[in-house]
């Protein structure tokens, strides 16, 4: 070759488009590209990347297709036969050789696979067998040769099954049972389960104001929810049922199993499924335990957030001109307002059983609860929510309280004094705010009087466990040894709970007669303020007439009691109380009967043993007088020994009964009378005798 003749390898075939495989803009600075979609240099420089691409030949292309389509079906058609003839081939197979009974069969280069007991009928369970283009098939990277033996469509229809339980050895699956209502079930009537709903909604959902009565109804609720049907029912007939029958308990054993399923299934988390917990919480002697599984089925259905997205909504459509935004309810704010309900129903139980019970702290509401009211504006606000948000404010504010004198960091007495006012003041703005919305909502005409009853009776309760607190904060329990401003605190404490006496005594009607639907801490709290209220007119007598007037009080108490629910046999005096078993509705409220017709009795006996002339003084016991009655003298002889006359006076100061101890935080039971004149005695004494 001539050394001017050039080389021509490298030069494209004649009549070839040569096709670029640069993009535009690195064709166009004559740069190398890289081919990635979009290129490096184009994406560094934030252009267009462009590539030159050849269009297909729709001819072309459209028979590529039908080809592929054809392949396709025939692999299909020649799969299906043969499946068809080794299954025709293989009847009577099985059972001669014993494949039913799970022999296992290995053949030379083929997977020991045991056979079943009985041949898969689910299609879906059917492996894919895939020609191989050399007289096999494979089955999912299995392959078989052509010459079937006895058992092997066993074997193919087992296989699938066999690796995906080696492929799950370690693996576990969450049993998901479908959760039926009471009527489908056959434990209640149709009649029979709406009368238990209808008796639910005559007063329960007062104390869980968080349902609807427009859309919570009997039709709606158990075509949304079985557990929140049969968690309504199950309440409703313990209100409605006479005692000893087991109805109730039956049913409430049934709810408890089902919510064993909701609690395990993540798949049943739902809005109702927590109205559901929080009735069970409210009425059962497990209530923090499922008040918490309620409230963390809450948070991961973001129930919490439901609250400030509704507050947004309702803001921007006050304000003039914003687009977008309309004036009516639809259905996404509606569902925001029932979630909002029960987030608060949450947080409302939440704080009683943490200021109440000893619950450890739970939700924690970190802006102003003031805000809550802005929901009494909305569309869909019931006569209820007067009640609910009424709650939401003081229950945060008690919460706030309660943690201020639990601290860790003991404040000084003159401190504790300082807040206690403080708190009391905030307390009186809180029910002049609440006092003004209910007696101004036209709402609340025909539910006004229930709602101010229960408004006092909440202030009072405030009152009186504020300042019973604020004592246990200072450790003070002596009462002779109490500082002026120690003792002011009890006395206030002390009048809170006689007005919370006076107020569902005076008025049953309006407090009393709503009772028989009270979850069990209403009943406890009522229990607990009498017999608190005997033990502090015996430390702190003030008049000669408060003690008959206190009896009469609590006789007319226990009598709206026992005639407002059903009726339960009257325990001889001075025996236990008898424990019932962990249920919801009355039975829970019958211990505490029993406890106020006790405290009765034993304060029957203290009146009785002041008639005795010349041995009690006027003062009432253990208490030093500063008259000249306290003097020596020559007393009557009275007809019982002196030291047998203190016995209901002692045995009423040591009457804490263990309900109150255990399962409520209620303090001041704790409180006695010892005269600081016998301790410098006694102190004296010990010194002699050293």
């Amino acid at each position: 070759m001539d050394s001017d003749e050039a080389p021509c390898a490298v030069s494209a075939p004649i009549g070839k488009k040569r096709i670029p495989k640069a993009c535009s803009a690195c064709r166009l600075s004559k740069v190398k590209c890289d081919g990635k979609r979009p290129c490096t240099r184009c994406k560094r420089s934030r252009k267009r990347c462009v590539f030159f691409e050849v269009p297909k030949d729709p001819a072309v292309e459209r028979l590529e297709n039908v080809e592929a389509e054809v392949q396709r079906l025939r692999g299909q058609l020649g799969e299906m036969h043969e499946l068809l003839r080794l299954h025709s081939q293989s009847g009577d197979h099985a059972a001669a050789r014993g494949l039913s009974h799970g022999q296992q069969r290995t053949y030379p280069g083929e997977i020991a696979i045991a056979s079943p007991t009985h041949v898969m009928s689910d299609p879906g369970t059917m492996p894919a067998f895939i020609a191989d283009g050399q007289g096999g098939y494979h089955c999912r990277g299995v392959r078989y040769g052509s010459s079937y033996r006895d058992g092997d469509v066993l074997q193919f229809q087992t296989l699938g099954a066999a690796r995906s339980a080696r492929q799950r050895r370690s693996g576990f699956d969450i049993r998901e049972e479908p959760i039926s209502d009471f009527i489908s079930r056959g434990l209640m009537t149709v009649d029979q389960a709406m009368s238990c709903f209808r008796t639910f909604f005559q007063g329960c959902d007062r104390y869980i104001p968080v349902f609807d009565p427009a859309l919570d109804t009997f039709a709606s609720v158990r075509a949304r929810s079985s557990i929140l049907l049969n968690a309504i029912c199950t309440i409703g007939s313990r209100v409605e049922t006479n005692s000893g029958s087991q109805i109730p308990d039956i049913l409430h054993a049934e709810l408890k199993r089902s919510i064993n399923v909701v609690i395990q299934n993540k798949s049943l988390n739902c809005l109702e499924s927590v109205q559901a917990l929080l009735i069970v919480a409210c009425y059962s002697a497990e209530r923090s335990l499922i008040l918490s599984f309620a409230t963390r089925m809450a948070l991961d259905l973001d129930l919490d957030e439901a609250f400030e997205e509704l507050i947004q909504r309702l803001t921007m459509k006050e304000t003039d001109g914003v687009p977008g935004i309309s004036a009516a309810v639809d259905d996404e704010e509606h569902a925001l307002m029932r979630k909002s309900r029960t987030w608060f129903g949450l947080l409302v139980l939440d704080h009683i059983f943490h200021v109440d019970g000893g619950k450890p702290p739970g939700i924690r509401m970190t802006g102003n609860a003031h805000r809550c009211r802005i929901l009494l504006r909305h569309g869909t606000s019931t006569v209820l929510d007067l009640r609910l948000f009424s709650q939401v404010e003081l229950n945060v504010m008690r919460a706030k309280i309660n943690d201020t004198l639990d601290a860790q960091e003991t404040l000084e007495r003159p401190d504790i004094a300082e807040f206690v006012h403080e708190a009391k003041v905030d307390l009186d703005l809180w029910f002049d705010d609440w006092l003004r919305i209910i007696e101004n909502s036209p709402s609340a005409e025909q539910e006004r009087p229930f709602l101010l009853a229960a408004l006092r009776v909440q202030k009072c309760w405030a009152e009186l466990i504020l300042h019973c607190k604020a004592l246990r904060s200072m450790g003070v329990e002596n009462v002779a040894a109490m500082s002026p401003i120690e003792r002011t605190i009890l006395l206030t404490a002390k009048s809170s709970a006689r007005k919370h006496l006076q107020l569902i005594s005076l008025e049953p009607d309006f407090y009393l007669a709503k009772l028989k639907y009270a979850m069990d801490f209403v009943w406890a709290k009522c229990a607990f303020c009498f017999l608190l209220l005997l033990k502090l007119s015996r430390l702190l007598p003030e008049r000669k007439e408060e003690h008959q007037e206190l009896l009469d009080h609590g006789n007319r108490l226990l009598d709206e009691l026992t005639r407002t629910t059903s009726p339960t046999p009257t325990p001889t005096p001075l025996q236990p109380p008898i424990h019932p078993g962990p249920g919801p509705g009355p039975g829970a409220g019958t211990i505490y009967m029993q406890i106020l017709r006790l405290s009765i009795e034993k304060y029957s006996r203290i009146l009785q043993e002041r008639q005795v002339p010349g041995v009690i003084s006027e003062d009432e016991g253990n208490q030093p007088t500063t008259t000249a009655a306290a003097a020596p003298t020559a007393p009557t002889a009275p007809t019982t020994p002196f030291w047998e006359l203190f016995d209901a006076q002692t045995d009423l100061q040591s009457f804490i009964p263990e309900q109150f101890v255990r399962e409520w935080d209620f303090p001041g039971l704790d409180l006695f009378y010892f005269p600081t004149a016998w301790q410098d005695f006694f102190g004296d004494f010990s010194s002699v005798v050293v």
